[in-house]
């Protein structure tokens, strides 16, 4: 028997920022590299606001370029630094980049430049998704007893979508299939509490390209399964 849950929509919100991401060390070096001065006993809100604001000393191109040298200097080669601070000023590069891997930290790049420039670089749009998922049958039950997989909450997601849905369109086959794995860069974030009666609450964080398709949707039926392991 196929497992079987009920999945509930809790809440769809759409996020500009990701809780966390940028650190007091990021500012500090960040500002360094723009030659701010000392910053020696500055708090965390007083050191983004100061980077912010000599961000905006900058050109929209130059900053982009400075915040990508910091973040993917050790993956992305100069000239691919260079041609990509100039593509996003007009491309959401966390939906578009051919490597999905770097989508998360390009997301977290274009938040921190959009609130320096809101009018020039695109606004972020991340979406965070709460389910309440409930098991129907003792398959079901016994999957939700273990290890989620990204392969098991991208399936879950995807049952809620469309078939003409993006995530259907690129990816129908590992959907359908037993390997599936770009669902690790599919779902950046994963948060999950066992609720009562065979019921898991989860919350996910994603692109706006994969999730915008679930935010008028309020319940279905899903029969999810994880990548087969070997």
């Amino acid at each position: 028997m196929k497992p079987t849950y009920e999945v509930n929509v809790v809440q769809f919100d759409v996020l500009e920022a990701l809780d966390g991401v940028w650190t007091t060390e990021d500012f500090v070096s960040l500002l360094d590299a723009m030659e701010y001065g000392d910053t020696s006993g500055i708090c965390h809100e007083e050191l983004r606001d100061m980077c912010l604001l000599s961000l905006q000393d900058l050109e929209a191109h130059e900053a982009a370029e400075l915040i990508l040298r910091h973040r993917l200097t050790n993956r992305l080669s100069s000239g691919e630094i260079k041609n990509m601070s100039h593509e996003m000023l007009d491309e959401k590069l966390w939906e578009e980049y051919a490597d999905m891997a770097l989508h998360e930290t390009l997301f977290n790049i274009g938040s921190l430049l959009y609130c320096a420039f809101p009018s020039i670089f695109p606004e972020p749009d991340a979406v965070c998704v709460r389910l309440a998922v409930t098991a129907v049958n003792e398959d079901a039950k016994q999957s939700l007893s273990q290890t989620l997989t990204e392969s098991f909450l991208v399936r879950l997601l995807a049952d809620g979508m469309e078939s003409s849905a993006v995530l259907h369109r690129i990816f129908g086959e590992q959907l359908r299939g037993q390997s599936f794995p770009e669902a690790d860069l599919i779902v950046w974030t994963i948060n999950k509490k066992h609720g009562e009666d065979h019921t898991l609450e989860l919350e996910v964080i994603s692109s706006g390209y994969w999730l915008d398709t679930l935010r008028d949707t309020r319940a279905y039926e899903s029969h999810a399964y994880a990548d087969e392991t070997h």
